[in-house]
């Protein structure tokens, strides 16, 4: 048991730490009376580079990467005649399909950046246009270009959301139309479900945290409270944020959660005995509730990514929270039935709780490390 928990955290160790992360792309959809208009945004070098993204988070890790980093390294210039050269790598990764019609995909224009940090992965638009013919019609995506967001605004100005959908890799989208709606069933089912990958399996840093606090203390009254605490604090900012009442850049959010995983894990090594814990559990729940605060930035940064449907926005924020709290509880569970008969022997803290809050307390030292100064 105790060789698994190490094993565990040795991978979470390992994993990758956004270089050269693979996101998920986006495309952002608009029916007008002639036409529809998609922006799909994407990491081009990857379908230039053909990188399964269905089965490869990192681009490091894909026989494929000497053949990206060529890629990475043009101009943004280069890398737009590489996608003209290449287009029909891209039109054959996207189907879209009028009852039985298939409609060429016009690409009209492509936007990028110059990203000096080659380290990033770059993100490129491709803005696409095809001919309305006035049918529902479904939007099918290639298994090797990974999972996509789906979203249908209302105009060309984006200002309200009219549908979303998160398809997994090769997935069917449901039927679109220019009235298009979220059921209030699809509604809660697509954000429950993000909330839950946001997780298990993307959200390390949030898993890792989810450890600190359950290593401070393995009695299930603290973990409750802990627990609450955090859901409480990151719900009040996920709405906030949500609701554009806090505006605050990744750049300062994603280090401040690296240093909440290291601060968590190194108070429970200097943890004592549990008169030291009962004196210091307001001041521990007072740190949580703010961490708490932090946390819920990072998950309003997803959800911004992703948009919302405004006329539905509380029960994507509640579902989506739904979600996020289904993981974490999971991952609390699984860690009690599988730690809870340990914790009763006395060698539990200097055998298994001490070195386990060590090694998350470092792997977030090294992520706020890395994402300040690289």
């Amino acid at each position: 048991m105790m060789l698994r928990l190490f094993i565990i955290i040795f991978v979470l160790c390992q994993a990758p730490l956004k270089s050269h992360e693979i996101k998920p792309a986006v495309l952002d959809l608009i029916i007008e009376n002639q036409s529809i208009s998609m922006d799909l945004k994407l990491n081009a070098e990857i379908v230039l580079a053909d990188i399964d993204a269905s089965q490869y988070q990192d681009t490091n890790n894909s026989p494929q990467s000497n053949i990206y980093d060529q890629y990475r390294f043009q101009s943004a210039t280069e890398l737009k005649a590489s996608i003209v050269n290449h287009w029909d790598k891209f039109q054959d990764k996207i189907n879209v399909n009028f009852e039985g019609e298939l409609t060429f995909l016009d690409l009209k224009e492509i936007l990028t950046v110059e990203e000096l940090n080659l380290e990033l992965p770059r993100e490129t638009n491709l803005q696409i246009e095809l001919i309305n013919l006035n049918k529902p019609f479904t939007i099918q995506f290639d298994n090797s270009l990974g999972p996509v967001v789906l979203r249908q605004f209302n105009n060309q100005e984006k200002q309200e959301v009219l549908y979303t959908a998160y398809l997994q890799p090769g997935e069917i989208s449901a039927l679109i139309t220019n009235t298009n709606q979220n059921s209030v069933i699809s509604t809660i089912f697509e954000y429950v479900h993000l909330g839950i990958i946001h997780i298990i399996p993307k959200g390390l840093d949030h898993i890792l945290f989810i450890l600190g606090i359950f290593f401070y203390s393995i009695r299930f009254q603290n973990l409750l409270w802990q627990v609450t605490m955090f859901t409480l604090a990151h719900s009040i900012t996920l709405i906030l944020a949500s609701l554009g009442l806090i505006i605050i850049s990744p750049a300062i959010i994603e280090p401040l959660i690296a240093l909440s995983i290291c601060f968590i894990a190194i108070e429970n090594i200097f943890q004592k005995d549990l008169k030291f814990k009962q004196r210091s559990s307001l001041l521990r729940y007072s740190i949580i509730f703010i961490f708490g605060l932090i946390h819920g930035l990072g998950f309003a940064s997803v959800l911004g990514e992703i948009g919302m449907n405004m006329s539905q926005l509380f029960l994507s924020l509640i579902s989506f929270n739904v979600g996020v709290e289904i993981a974490q509880i999971g991952i609390i569970l699984i860690l009690f039935g599988l730690l809870y008969f340990p914790s009763q022997k006395a060698w539990y803290r200097q055998v298994i709780q001490i070195p386990t809050s060590l090694i998350i307390s470092i792997v977030g030292l090294y992520w706020f490390m890395e994402r300040v100064f690289f």
